[in-house]
């Protein structure tokens, strides 16, 4: 991961930026989107402080909640979606994670799966202010990045804009417990892709190189977007230390009734019919049937 291109956006971000210094930062971006599909960005914008609060109160959830505290804020029968979940399994691997997401008017009874509004826990008191407060500011900087890609793909910006104007964001919080043995199950998450636009994960690390700087990686619908010209590159997450950790990804995802089509010309040898465009929602929701069959969730 040490060889991964990292971009500074702050350039990008800056007012008294000229055009010619804005482009040199797309252009970076285009070429990690089309070489790795993984990148690191700093001079994002995001305060430390910020970082620093949400890191905190998700350290704090899992090292004080109690059994009961998590089965109060289990994932619901119908949203299947917000709230806290453990996930079970040996071979993939094993974590905890308490989920939060847009809310989403319910257009069915019960709400179906996406749909509905976030469980928050009882304490701290400061705990929901933490996470709209990060979100407000991780949503500005989705759309920013977003304008930077138009840019280098020669996209007009508000074709892309206008499908994450209300951004089906996801906050998630993991936590993956210590290895107390070398034959303990592994804790971490299968090999998969994101099925969104781009992911920025915050990690509890404390080497001085990763402070304040997220990585980032690609989903579906943005290679969905560029013919496959952007790549979601498959990943997966192995936690092997006897010291616990926590992460934070970032889910900046379209608008949830959002089409989400190719804005590029076919390219050459590309088979007809590849990329013809999908709902978000209904990606969203077939990703979620074939992710539950993993979950094991606290039963409400």
């Amino acid at each position: 991961m040490e060889t991964l291109p990292i971009i500074d956006f702050a350039p990008f971000l800056l007012p008294t930026s000229t055009p010619q210094e804005r482009r040199v930062v797309a252009v970076e971006l285009d070429q990690a989107c089309r070489n790795a599909g993984f990148f690191y960005l700093e001079g994002h914008g995001v305060p430390q402080d910020l970082l620093d609060n949400i890191r905190q109160h998700a350290i704090d959830f899992f090292k004080t909640a109690s059994e009961e505290d998590k089965q109060c804020l289990a994932l619901r029968s119908d949203d299947k979606a917000r709230g806290y979940s453990k996930h079970v399994d040996a071979e993939k691997g094993s974590h905890e994670a308490l989920d939060f997401y847009r809310p989403v008017e319910a257009t069915d009874s019960p709400c179906g799966i996406g749909q509905g509004v976030n469980q928050w826990p009882a304490k701290p008191d400061t705990f929901r202010s933490a996470v709209e407060s990060y979100v407000d500011r991780m949503e500005r900087l989705g759309r920013a990045v977003i304008e930077a890609l138009a840019l280098a793909l020669g996209v007009d910006a508000k074709f892309f804009v206008s499908r994450v104007d209300k951004a089906f964001w996801q906050l998630r919080m993991i936590y993956y417990g210590g290895q107390t043995s070398p034959v303990s199950a592994n804790a971490g998450i299968g090999e998969h892709t994101d099925f969104g636009i781009l992911t920025f994960l915050l990690t509890d690390s404390t080497k001085n190189s990763l402070q304040g700087v997220f990585l980032c990686n690609l989903g579906d619908m943005l290679a969905e977007w560029t013919r496959g010209a952007y790549k979601s590159t498959a990943h997966r997450v192995i936690h092997l230390s006897n010291t616990p950790r926590v992460s934070i990804p970032f889910f900046f995802d379209p608008n949830w009734d959002a089409f989400v089509e190719p804005v590029t010309s076919p390219g050459d040898g590309e088979t007809d019919g590849r990329y013809v465009g999908v709902r978000y929602r209904d990606r969203y929701v077939g990703a979620m049937e074939e992710a539950l069959g993993t979950v094991v969730a606290l039963a409400v």
